[in-house]
């Protein structure tokens, strides 16, 4: 019977150091010829290595696990030509190897924060449309209508008239769209639980509540919600 070539992490594990066994790893995954099934089990072995001694940042975002095969790809592309350099790295091969796939070298690190950057501002220009805009004690906080319409007309004209609000609360309720096989989050649904809710309640507990996936909803109210909602405020204010 002939032995396998590979033996399992943990029997490694037991024998060697973490760094013995991510060294040898990964100089068996760059002696291979490219493009072989070979070179292909060695990136195997070694990204259960990487991955079993925790070296890449995680993170819950819902993009992160593609942003890990992009860094996963950049890895098998770098690592042979600078794996000397991180090696000669002052503490352990671990530890400057996670410098340099999280900070350094691919940067997953950085591109974790991005990626939070960019919903930060994405929200930040979302949070104009869906602002509440029930009156009450908001303590100062009611939403001006022009957050919606990015400027286009006065909202202070609209809040002063007596029947605005009731007639905006009717028409909302109008809006029944809602993606397919979610016939549970209509637009009118969204909006309920965003405008006339003091707090307005949070796109993620809108999320959970009504057992929709967060991008599905965001998408459904960026796509379908919002423009419906615009048209709304032009048809009650007399424009087009």
């Amino acid at each position: 019977m002939v032995k396998s070539k590979y033996v399992s992490v943990n029997q490694m594990c037991n024998d060697k150091s973490n760094d013995d066994l991510l060294c040898e790893a990964i100089a068996n995954f760059c002696q291979q010829t490219p493009e072989t099934r070979e070179r292909d089990k060695a990136f195997a072995h070694l990204w259960s290595l990487i991955l079993k001694f925790q070296i890449p940042r995680t993170s819950p975002h819902p993009r992160y696990p593609d942003l890990l095969q992009e860094i996963q790809l950049e890895f098998s592309q770098r690592i042979c030509t600078e794996f000397e350099q991180i090696k000669a790295g002052k503490k352990s091969f671990v530890h400057s190897l996670r410098l340099w796939m999280n900070w350094y070298g691919l940067r997953l690190g950085f591109r974790i924060m991005d990626l939070d950057r960019e919903d930060k501002k994405k929200n930040e220009r979302e949070t104009s449309l869906d602002a509440p805009i029930s009156g009450g004690n908001n303590d100062g906080n009611t939403p001006t209508l022009v957050d919606v319409t990015a400027g286009k007309f006065d909202p202070m004209e609209t809040l002063i008239r007596e029947d605005f609000k009731e007639k905006l609360s009717a028409a909302i309720q109008t809006l029944v769209c809602h993606p397919k096989d979610y016939p549970q989050c209509t637009c009118a649904e969204i909006y309920k639980r965003r405008f006339y809710r003091n707090p307005p309640q949070k796109f993620t507990e809108i999320s959970k509540e009504l057992n929709l996936p967060y991008q599905a909803l965001m998408a459904h109210n960026r796509r379908k919600c919002k423009p419906l909602l615009k048209k709304i405020y032009n048809e009650l204010l007399g424009g087009e």
